[in-house]
């Protein structure tokens, strides 16, 4: 079933570790396990918001999609996407969730544009932060000769935890795929992106020794 979309605010709130484990030897750290409580942010007024990602399985079964949706400052959905695609790399396929969602933004617009994945390999080697080669460079290119086609814009790393809309339009792509526009958008999508709108957050756990 299909429903009006709509999604709020990305910011990660640290939580207090709780109280060290108890070592199990001399020559052991103590185990300090702590969480993040993860939210979509919405961007700011004026701006629009480009969330993408990419689904790869190692399962023998070639299966691979890109996922995304493009958000206005009030989280409300204007374009979504789920298309299958040739399997392939992890950062590639990721590339081309990027490349397809920066195509359907410049379609329509070309001001102030958020970019955001939850391939941090992949964001940090767009922002010069990393050199470790994840893609090929003819597809680096094509990626800033089209970021280059909005007055401004802001490309960034956030946990899948708040990235679930684009999550789950990667597995959309398997069951219905296509491009949903005018806030139509599959139902399991909706529920991600008022999640968002309301500004759910949702726990990561992250363990440190």
């Amino acid at each position: 079933s299909f429903a009006p979309s709509f999604a709020p605010l990305c910011s990660r709130i640290p939580f207090a570790p709780p109280p060290s484990f108890t070592s199990l030897s001399a020559s052991s750290p103590p185990f300090h396990p702590s969480r993040l409580m993860v939210r979509w942010e919405a961007p700011p007024m004026g701006w629009l918001k480009l969330n993408f990602d990419g689904s790869v399985y190692h399962d023998g079964s070639g299966r691979a999609s890109i996922g995304g949706a493009i958000r206005d400052c009030n989280g409300h959905v204007l374009v979504a996407f789920a298309e299958p695609t040739e399997h392939s790399t992890v950062g590639i396929v990721e590339a081309r969730a990027l490349i397809y969602g920066l195509r359907l933004a410049m379609s329509f617009f070309c001001g102030g544009l958020v970019v955001e994945g939850d391939d941090q390999v992949l964001v940090e080697l767009l922002i010069g932060k990393g050199t470790q080669t994840r893609i090929p460079l003819s597809m680096q290119q094509e990626i800033k000769t089209l970021l280059k086609h909005f007055s401004t814009y802001q490309l960034q790393h956030i946990y899948r935890e708040g990235n679930q809309v684009a999550h789950v339009l990667c597995k959309e792509a398997y069951r219905r795929p296509g491009v949903w526009k005018s806030g139509i958008v599959p139902h399991a999508v909706w529920e991600k992106a008022l999640e968002d709108m309301h500004g759910v957050a949702h726990e990561r756990i992250c363990k440190k020794s």
